[in-house]
Parts: structure tokens; sequence; C-alpha cells
């Protein structure tokens, strides 16, 4: 009888799919750059793959002789299947010879759904 019932059971396990936490939202992270005259404005966009919660924060460090800049933007959104939310936008002045660091990073959480990196000069 313990053998019925602990084959029942094994069964029933096995033919249950796995358990999981939550699944974290699907997202892509994506840096958008529209030059003007001297400036740059960067605009860090979220895509969503799946529904739901994801906090942005776009990094922004920039030097040379055009000056020194260093910023954090973001916040956080309810992202759906296919929309594209904007996290952040920053417009900078760019000189030849500039360093130019962005970093847009996606989470949920403590766990990273995606990364965007742009970097310019040396």
């Amino acid at each position: 009888m313990r053998f019925a019932a602990a084959s029942c059971l094994v069964g029933a396990l096995l033919m249950g799919g796995p358990v999981h936490a939550q699944d974290a939202p699907m997202a892509i992270a994506s840096i958008v750059v529209e030059p003007g005259a001297g400036t740059v404005r960067l605009t860090g966009r979220a895509l969503g793959l799946s529904n739901g919660h994801v906090e942005a924060r776009m990094m922004i460090e920039k030097s040379g002789p055009s000056g020194r800049t260093s910023t954090t933007q973001g916040g956080e959104f309810e992202l759906s299947v296919g929309q594209d939310a904007v996290v952040a936008t920053v417009g900078l002045s760019l000189s030849p010879g500039d360093k130019l660091d962005v970093d847009l990073v996606l989470t949920n959480g403590e766990r990273e759904i995606s990364r965007s990196r742009l970097n310019v000069g040396s």
C-alpha cells in the first residue's frame, strides 16, 4: 500500500511542470543617439517582450575638452508585450576628444534583465 501511494506521488510530481518562482519579465534595453550641432541627445528605451515590472537606470559619464558630466536617471515601469517605454533622455555637448560612457540597465528586483552600453572615445 505504501509503495502504491509513493508511486502515485512520484507520478504526479513527474507529470507536473517544474515549480519556479515567478519568472522575471523580459525586456530589451536600447540607447538611441540623436546628433545636433556640437551636442548629442541620448534616449534610453525599454522594449517589453513580456508583461511585468521593470526598474531602469541609465548612467552617463562624459569627460574631455567640452567638460565633465556625470548623471544617472531612471525609474520604474509596468511594461506590456510590445510596449516601448522611454527610460531617460539626456542632452550633452560633445566635442572631438571627449570620452562618453553610457550604461543602461533594466532589472527586476535584484535580477538583471537587459543591459546596453555605448562607449565613445578612448
